[in-house]
């Protein structure tokens, strides 16, 4: 049976307009509504589904359809609160899910109700098309993952663990084309950055403002922010990492393979420079190949005449794979000098997939029917998603588009849209993966 794409495009666009029309804005996140959407949907196709609520209202859907048991299952998964909005600075309803000049526009079109509507789709089309699975695909909505995920998928995981465990997963970003040496790549996340939340405190003799102090709290604070800014990280190549720049180096025949080993033989950021790549792509790696500390939050002073004793900044520290969120607050510390305190508030390592993988493979393979003579570029993003609170799944971040347009500009951000014809792509693309990888 061929599958009619004309019907599905409206059917997934028609999915995720009204998903978008329910707002889940976290907080409070209400995402027990979407959840019923998915259900009621789900449980029209014939698919077993579950609302599970890790607190009232904060409702995460999970369905499953049932393989062979000859592998462990994927999960398609995704999340589908949203972050606030400023309804005046947008052309369209946020909430309304207009369709228009060839987008559906809405909060959460790109962030990512978007891949939770292709996500339904691809599962409404195998149990459709009655593909005979040889491993359980399950679909996975999660709530919560813009505050934490609390309710979300790290509630999931520690309470309800039997209902998503599986051995590949497929979520949020990933599958932007880019174009390197002349060759079309999509991008596919296979890592991604871990955190350490710090706090900088300087202290000082407080005083009335009418009469200046020398070495006061803040002057430390100043001194300690220079420091922080003139700080030069080491370069550290994760081998996610390596296996990007060696795709890049390969696209560019042997001039780029030997740009690349020199790279990777001395790493550093002139050689980094040095790679035939746009600036988005350059600044992505830029993130992804150091540990980063970014001042973002200033506290201090209670009264505008009093010098204060105690003054503050709060800095997010995201740490590379691998690497330690405490040892990366000492080399903070070190960074800033004795004068101030450099205090760790939290911190989580960074996960990391292998694109060497039966599962990688599979999206190759899917891509390449899709897109012909394309290839994959793995990447590790420097953000961070619900895959961290899921070590026991091997995830993958790839939603494909076809367009090329800053589709990661528009998270979060006034008048957030995905065009029609990227949706339908990226169903396809992953109707496509799942189909191949899970076939019995």
């Amino acid at each position: 049976m061929v599958i009619d794409w004309e019907q599905v495009r409206d059917e997934v666009t028609g999915h995720l307009q009204a998903l978008l029309r329910i707002n889940t804005v976290n907080p409070p996140g209400n995402e027990t509504a979407a959840a019923a959407y998915l259900a009621s949907v789900a449980r029209e196709a014939g698919i077993a589904g579950e609302i599970v609520e890790g607190a009232p209202g904060r409702g995460n859907f999970v369905a499953r359809l049932a393989g062979g048991g000859a592998g462990r299952p994927v999960a398609l998964l995704g999340h589908t609160d949203v972050v606030g909005v400023e309804p005046e600075h947008w052309t369209h309803d946020p909430f309304g899910g207009t369709v228009a000049d060839g987008y559906v526009w809405g909060r959460g079109a790109v962030d990512m109700k978007n891949q939770v509507a292709a996500n339904l789709m691809v599962l409404l089309l195998l149990k459709r098309e009655g593909v005979a699975l040889g491993r359980d695909v399950i679909l996975a909505a999660f709530a919560d993952e813009e505050a934490g995920s609390r309710w979300g998928a790290g509630w999931l995981w520690e309470h309800r663990r039997d209902l998503i465990d599986a051995e590949y997963g497929l979520n949020e970003f990933g599958g932007q084309p880019v174009e390197v040496a002349g060759r079309r790549f999509y991008t596919v996340q296979v890592g991604e950055k871990g955190a350490a939340r710090m706090r900088i405190t300087a202290r000082g003799e407080p005083g009335h403002a009418s009469v200046p102090r020398r070495d006061t709290a803040m002057e430390r604070l100043g001194r300690a922010l220079v420091r922080l800014h003139e700080f030069a990280p080491p370069t550290i190549i994760v081998p996610q990492v390596a296996r990007m720049l060696r795709t890049i180096g390969a696209a560019g025949g042997p001039e780029g393979v030997a740009t690349v080993k020199r790279l990777l033989a001395a790493p550093g950021e002139a050689s980094l420079a040095a790679l035939p790549l746009d600036e988005q792509m350059r600044a992505m790696l830029l993130a992804t190949t150091r540990n980063t500390a970014v001042p973002t939050i200033v506290r201090g002073g209670h009264r505008i005449n009093v010098i204060p004793s105690e003054v503050s900044v709060d800095v997010d520290g995201r740490i590379l794979p691998g690497e330690d969120p405490a040892d990366w607050a000492r080399q903070v510390q070190a960074a800033v000098g004795g004068e101030v305190e450099v205090e760790l508030l939290d911190g989580a390592p960074g996960v990391a997939a292998d694109p060497d993988s039966p599962f990688f493979d599979a999206i190759a393979a899917a891509m390449d029917d899709e897109a012909p003579g394309s290839a994959l570029l793995p990447y590790v993003v420097s953000g961070g998603t619900d895959a961290r609170l899921l070590p026991g799944i091997k995830v993958y971040g790839f939603m494909p588009s076809r367009s090329g347009e800053d589709i990661a500009g528009r998270m979060h951000a006034h008048d957030e849209r995905v065009r029609v014809d990227d949706l339908l792509f990226a169903t396809r693309c992953l109707y496509g993966v799942v189909a191949r990888f899970c076939a019995a």
